[in-house]
C-alpha cells in the first residue's frame, strides 16, 4: 500500500479521489499509527464495563426514553445481538477511522491548511489520546453520533445536489442523539457560510433564507425531543441556572479569541499560525461547551485542572466528555508548530514525529490498563467457576486490593461485580446476588478476595515472563472470612499520574 493514494492521470480512481476530497490521504502511516494506538481494543474485545451490563446484557429493557435518548437508539441492542461483542468493537474501531477519512475530505474545503499540515492534522485527529471510554459499549451512541456528524459535514460541503443536502440534514439530525454535538454543529454551519463567499448583507440574508432548515436544525431536534422523547431527569436539560453558572466560559473564550485576533493583526509574519490556533480554540470550546453547561466542567479556574485530569488522568469513564476535542486540539497543535516554523524542514518533521510518537505511547499505555483490568475480571470469573455456585449464599462480598490497577482509575459499581457473577453462573445467579464491600457481619456471605501486582509495570513483567498478570482471587464461603484489615480505605485521586501508572505512585 502506498503512503498516498495516487492514481494515473485521467483514471476513474483519480477523478473519484479528487471529487471526494480524499486524494493525498496518508493511508499507510494513518493505518499503522491508528492500529497501534487503538488496536488494544481487540485484546479486550469480549469485555463488558460499567453500564454495558444494563444496556446490552441483562434482560431488563434500558429506558432510552427516560434518558432523553432518541428512540432509534433502542436498536443498538439489536445490532449488539447481531454482531456480538467482537463485531461491535470492530465497528467502533472502524467508525473512528472513517470519521478521520471524512475529516480529511472536509479539510479539502478549508484553505487555512496546506497539504503537509492537513496530513499531520489528520494523523493527530485519529490518534490524539482522547476518549478511551470508546472501549465501553455504554458510549456506543457517542460513537455512532460522532461518525454520522462528520460524514454529514463531509457530504454537505463536497457534493452539491439536493439529494446530498437532504441526506446531510438527516444524518445531522440523527447524530444529535449525542447532545454535545448541538453547539458543535455551529462549525459546519459556519464552514458552509464561508464557502458561500458572502460579500454583502443581501447575499448573507439570501443564504440564510435558503438554509433556514439547516440553521434551525438543532432547535428543531430539541423541540421534537421535548414532545416525543423527553427525559425524566435534568441531565441533558438546559436550565436558566445551568446557563448562568456556565456564562463565564463563553465570555473568557471570546476575550481570548479577541486578544489573539488583535495580536495577529499586529504581527503579519505570525498571522497564519495564529489564525489556525484561533480556529482550534473555537472548535475545542464548541466541543466542550455542552459539558460545561451540564456541569461536568465548571466554568471557573478549576476548568484547566479538570480538563487535564479527564484527558490524561484517572478519570473513570468521563474521557467520553472529550470526544469532540481532537479536531480543535489538532488545529491548535498545527498552529503552534506553524508559529515556531523558524526550524528547518527536517527539524519540523522530527517535531511532528515526536508528537505523534507521544500520542501513540499514551494510547498504548491506556490500552494496557484495560488489558490488565480485563485480566482481573477473567481471573475472578475463572475462580468463581472453579469453586462453583453456592445457591445458599445471597450476599457476595468483593474485597479488591488492586484498585490502583483499574483502567483510568474507574470504580467497580455493583452491576460490574454482579455482571462477573452472571458470566460465571448465569443470569439467575446475578439476580439473587446482593453485592457488599465491607466486612460487616452478613448472613450467608461469600467472600471474593482479590489480590495482585502493585503496579502496571509488575503486571507487564509477569505477563511477559509467565504469561499471567499475577492476579490471585480467593473465594471463601466460611462465615466471618472477611477481615477488616483486608479492606483498604485507600482511594486513588484524580491526579495526572501518566508517569506513575508503571511505578505505583499514588495521587
Amino acid at each position: 500500500m502506498s503512503e498516498i493514494a495516487v492514481a494515473e492521470p485521467g483514471t476513474r480512481l483519480q477523478k473519484f479521489l479528487d471529487r471526494a476530497g480524499l486524494r493525498g490521504f496518508p493511508w499507510k502511516t494513518a493505518i499503522i499509527l491508528y492500529t497501534i494506538s487503538w488496536g488494544w481494543m481487540f485484546i479486550v474485545r469480549n469485555s463488558l464495563w460499567s453500564d454495558d451490563w444494563v444496556r446490552f446484557i441483562v434482560e431488563e429493557k434500558f429506558n432510552f426514553r427516560g434518558a432523553g435518548l432518541g428512540p432509534w437508539l433502542k436498536y443498538e441492542r439489536n445490532l449488539f445481538h447481531l454482531l456480538g461483542l467482537t463485531g461491535i468493537r470492530t465497528l467502533i474501531f472502524l467508525v473512528f477511522f472513517i470519521s478521520g477519512l471524512a475529516m480529511f475530505g472536509i479539510l479539502s474545503k478549508i484553505t487555512i491548511l496546506e497539504y503537509s499540515q492537513r496530513r499531520f492534522f489528520i494523523l493527530l485527529f485519529i490518534i490524539l489520546p482522547f476518549n478511551t471510554a470508546r472501549v465501553a459499549l455504554q458510549s456506543f451512541h457517542y460513537t455512532i453520533g460522532y461518525v454520522l456528524f462528520f460524514v454529514a459535514w463531509y457530504v454537505i460541503i463536497n457534493f452539491y445536489s439536493r439529494a446530498s443536502y437532504c441526506l446531510s440534514l438527516i444524518l445531522f439530525f440523527f447524530s444529535f442523539a449525542m447532545h454535545s454535538l448541538l453547539p458543535f454543529y455551529l462549525l459546519p454551519v459556519l464552514h458552509l457560510f464561508f464557502l458561500g463567499e458572502i460579500k454583502s448583507l443581501q447575499i448573507a440574508l439570501g443564504w440564510i433564507r435558503r438554509n433556514i432548515v439547516l440553521i434551525m436544525l438543532p432547535l428543531i431536534y430539541w423541540i421534537i425531543r421535548h414532545f416525543f422523547w423527553p427525559e425524566e431527569t435534568l441531565y441533558h436539560d438546559i436550565t436558566a441556572s445551568r446557563v448562568y453558572r456556565s456564562a463565564n466560559f463563553p465570555i473568557l473564550i471570546s476575550v481570548l479569541l479577541l486578544i489573539l485576533y488583535q495580536i495577529q493583526r499586529r504581527f503579519a509574519a505570525k498571522r497564519h499560525g495564529l489564525r489556525i490556533v484561533m480556529v482550534g480554540i473555537f472548535s475545542m470550546s464548541m466541543g466542550i461547551l455542552a459539558y460545561v453547561v451540564q456541569g461536568s466542567f465548571k466554568s471557573d479556574w478549576t476548568f484547566g485542572e479538570k480538563y487535564l485530569i479527564t484527558f490524561l488522568g484517572r478519570s473513570d469513564w468521563y474521557s467520553r466528555h472529550q470526544i469532540l476535542q481532537p479536531l480543535g486540539a489538532a488545529l491548535v497543535t498545527v498552529g503552534i508548530i506553524e508559529l515556531i516554523s523558524k526550524f528547518r524542514r527536517n527539524e519540523m518533521k522530527n517535531l511532528q514525529s515526536l508528537i505523534l510518537a507521544i500520542c501513540v505511547v499514551i494510547n498504548t499505555g491506556f490500552g494496557f490498563e484495560y488489558v490488565v483490568d480485563y485480566s482481573k475480571q477473567k481471573v475472578v470469573i475463572s475462580e468463581l467457576k472453579r469453586v462453583g455456585d453456592d445457591k445458599a449464599k445471597s450476599v457476595t462480598q468483593f474485597v479488591d486490593q488492586t484498585t490502583l490497577l483499574n483502567a483510568r482509575g474507574h470504580l467497580y459499581r455493583p452491576w460490574d461485580w454482579s455482571g462477573l457473577i452472571w458470566r460465571a453462573y448465569g443470569f439467575e445467579a446475578r439476580q439473587r446476588s446482593k453485592i457488599e464491600y465491607s466486612c460487616e457481619t452478613v448472613t450467608n456471605a461469600r467472600l471474593v478476595f482479590i489480590q495482585g501486582p502493585e503496579t502496571h509495570w509488575r503486571a507487564l513483567k509477569n505477563w511477559v515472563s509467565d504469561g499471567d498478570m499475577g492476579f490471585k482471587v480467593t473465594v471463601d464461603d466460611t462465615p466471618g472470612a472477611c477481615k477488616p484489615e483486608m479492606v483498604t480505605s485507600e482511594r486513588v485521586s484524580g491526579a495526572i499520574p501518566i508517569l506513575f501508572y508503571f511505578t505505583g505512585v499514588k495521587g
